[in-house]
């Protein structure tokens, strides 16, 4: 039964109108009082709202999202990969199934688990200060570490054992020993700290105010005195200049501090240590002793997930995509991206109490792992292609803040658009600013080249997106900093106060939602498709290493017409998706584990049956790009641990009489050698760093160099060709650059003049 019978049934059986309300009682936390669009109702009974927008309230969205930072205590609280983010989305999955009306639309709820590179547990964080002879505990956070060297990572792990989950709780006492400068710190001798807990002023090491090589300086020097256990204290402000916290229990300086053995490392907030009689660093002074108990683990890889849900629209042929990042690196997470996560579950309640039929399929995402990469929304993109096909826009919230008094924010959505193809047009976040504009609301469409949040993983699928944030883009000082975001105090009590910006960016989200299909402008600056690109990523795990990372190059694809699709990993390649397709980017074998970490937990590798599917399929006409990579990749030219899968794609590469040899290349910069189409205009490619590696191709042409050896040859294989490349970098680029823009503009046309 369609969405539309199964809502005809639903009138049919109750006697309802599509504006009735079902009885039942008020869900957890509401608190609304909106008159507009209010229907009263005789009998005594709830009054109906029609208006969608009259459901979107400060009360609402402050009541769900203190009902969200909730979750968890200080062990983690909704980190990446732990246990408090997956109560998170299954607390949002409880809310949208007690939404009677868009359960009788056909709402669908889907869950979607993955791995990714690194994950930590939280079991347990706690200071407790001693006060005369009773033990009195406070608030206490431990940070996560780094999020993808497991050797510094293992430094936040309590038992510096990976993939071990046992409770084994490490406890330390001892007096304390106040840090509040470098000057401290030097008249200080590993004598005089030993066996004593150092309570550190988190502002000497805050690496956003100080110099970063300065913190971590300054962060190795307290580590290397050897202290029993060290307790970073931070107190709040909200002026530039002055220390808050930035980072403080996600990547602190600490972060980068190799020093053996590592002493137990939490996190405090000065205002919490109240409950024991401290208001001030004066009283710390007072204390005659403190504990600290740390229990964390890590785990490579680690478990995460995302949260989709499908709201049937009247024309399901179209779709809008709405998003929110579902983690948190801090505590509680309020703004970031608190905010945004709560924010859409308002939207789908809006829709649910005032029983409005969106105009075309809405789909809301909650991204898992945000924190660790963007990775929930690469696997969404890997996984999704017709939806992102169909789709009008998608539009991220991330998210609200509270700014410094120094700084002015904006309600800005951010966009990376064609501007290095010739259309630097806004046009997702113009046709918004000006939507929203008839609500007094004023929004500031703003361009980035570069990656700001998990909208930026819909860019090189040629889908319209934008990042909805409260920010100051012209301002320069770092956002995390200026908006209270990554810092201890990214609390429900700081997002009360700029309440009237939430409910201004809600509206926005369920504008998008309601309005853009009506009013159905011309979003895409690019022609109609009539091309297909596929990525086969089946047996590559690295988030980073997907389509969604391989930017401008998909823009340039689009830009000749050429849409693009993927198959996600642990997909199997099939005939099927091969039909009608002009080009196959083959991306490298790889999996998490690595000899970082424990290989024998899975392997990845080719299957005979899809190497004959490409084997086929180029010998009739194909073109497939051979890529590989020496290194884990993130954000694609960012390289990490050693791929010890490199060698598998010879499976494949030898059908076409390529074998990777590996061996690195000794620059990354590659000398462009004959003239060919693919490589006019061009002089060089920039590799990612030392990740290029060495091939043979019998009787292939040369399309560039690395000293002697080819960093890119072309091979004739039956009535195809495969372009072999010696690093997948090659299609990317750093912090977005576009080095080899010329190229990828060369392969897009290549494509199409083939």
């Amino acid at each position: 039964m369609g969405h539309a019978a199964r809502l005809t049934a639903l009138i049919l059986a109750t006697g309802l109108s599509l504006g009735a309300t079902p009885e039942r009682g008020p869900e957890p936390g509401e608190n609304r009082a909106a008159d507009e669009g209010v229907v009263r109702r005789v009998d005594g009974r709830r009054p109906i709202h029609r208006d969608p927008f009259a459901q979107i309230t400060v009360d609402g969205l402050l009541d769900t999202l203190t009902d969200l930072t909730a979750i968890g205590d200080h062990n983690g609280w909704r980190h990446s990969t732990s246990r408090g983010e997956a109560k998170a989305i299954a607390w949002v999955e409880g809310r949208l199934d007690r939404m009677g009306f868009l359960r009788a639309l056909g709402l669908e709820i889907e869950r979607k688990q993955f791995r990714t590179y690194l994950g930590i547990e939280f079991h347990q964080t706690q200071v407790h200060l001693q006060v005369g002879s009773d033990w009195i505990e406070v608030p206490a956070d431990a940070p996560a570490g780094h999020r993808d060297r497991i050797d510094l990572a293992l430094k936040r792990d309590s038992d510096g054992v990976l993939n071990d989950s046992q409770r084994n709780p490490v406890v330390v006492n001892g007096p304390p020993l106040i840090i509040r400068s470098n000057s401290d710190i030097d008249a200080l001798t590993t004598q005089e700290v030993a066996g004593r807990i150092v309570f550190l002023d988190y502002e000497v090491i805050d690496r956003v105010i100080n110099d970063f090589n300065d913190a971590v300086t300054s962060a190795w020097r307290v580590a290397e005195l050897q202290p029993a256990g060290i307790v970073m204290v931070t107190s709040y402000s909200n002026h530039i200049g002055l220390s808050h916290g930035s980072f403080s229990s996600d990547t602190p300086a600490f972060t980068w501090v190799e020093v053996e053995p590592f002493p137990p490392l939490l996190l405090v907030r000065l205002e919490d240590l109240d409950v024991a009689g401290v208001e001030s660093w004066s009283d710390l002074v007072n204390l005659d002793s403190a504990r600290m108990t740390w229990d964390v683990d890590l785990y490579s890889p680690g478990d995460s997930s995302l949260l989709m849900a499908r709201i049937p629209g009247r024309d399901s042929s179209r779709a809008m995509i709405l998003g929110a990042h579902i983690d948190s690196s801090n505590t509680p997470g309020a703004f970031d991206n608190g905010s945004g996560s709560a924010a859409l579950v308002e939207v789908a309640r809006a829709l649910d109490r005032s029983r409005t039929v969106p105009p075309i399929d809405l789909h809301l995402v909650w991204f898992g792992s945000h924190e660790r990469g963007l990775y929930g929304s690469a696997i969404f993109t890997s996984a999704n292609s017709e939806l992102i096909d169909r789709s009008l826009a998608m539009l991220q919230m991330d998210c609200l803040g509270r700014p410094v008094e120094e700084i002015s924010n904006y309600i800005t959505l951010e966009t990376w658009p064609y501007g290095r193809f010739g259309d630097d047009r806004l046009t997702w976040g113009n046709y918004l600013d000006e939507a929203v504009a008839g609500r007094g609301i004023a929004t500031e469409p703003f361009a980035w080249y570069g990656l700001v949040s998990d909208n930026s993983n819909f860019t090189a699928l040629d889908l319209p997106n934008a990042n909805l944030i409260y920010m100051n883009p012209y301002d320069g000082t770092e956002v995390h900093y200026a908006n209270h975001l990554h810092d201890p105090y990214d609390t429900v009590e700081l997002a009360e106060e700029v309440g009237d910006v939430y409910q201004e960016m809600a509206e926005v989200l369920l504008t998008a939602a309601l309005k853009t299909a009506e009013d159905n402008p011309q979003l895409r600056v690019t022609p109609m498709p009539d091309l297909r690109a596929l990525y086969v990523g089946s047996h590559t795990e690295a988030a980073h290493m997907s389509a969604s990372s391989f930017t401008e190059f998909g823009m340039a694809l689009a830009w000749e017409g050429i849409d693009v699709d993927t198959v996600a990993y642990g997909r199997e390649l099939t005939a099927v998706d091969l039909e009608d397709t002009d080009l196959v980017i083959a991306l490298p074998v790889h999996d998490y584990p690595s000899a970082d970490g424990d290989l024998s937990l899975y392997d990845e590798s080719w299957l005979t049956a899809e190497i004959d599917l490409l084997d086929n399929w180029v010998r009739e006409g194909g073109l497939l790009i051979l890529t590989n990579s020496a290194h884990r990749l993130k954000y694609v030219n960012y390289v990490y641990e050693d791929n010890e899968d490199w060698n598998d794609v010879n499976a494949l590469a030898e059908r076409f009489g390529v074998q990777y040899a590996g061996g690195g290349l000794a620059d990354s910069t590659a000398s462009v050698t004959p003239s060919h189409p693919l490589v006019a205009g061009v002089q060089s490619l920039l590799l990612a760093s030392n990740n290029g590696l060495r091939f043979n191709a019998s009787g292939s042409q040369v399309l560039a160099r690395v000293g002697a050896h080819p960093a890119m040859s072309l091979v004739a294989a039956g009535s195809g060709e495969v372009l072999v490349l010696s690093d997948l970098g090659i299609l990317g680029a750093p912090g977005g650059e576009a080095p080899n823009l010329r190229f990828w503009q060369n392969l897009a046309r290549y494509v199409r003049e083939r």
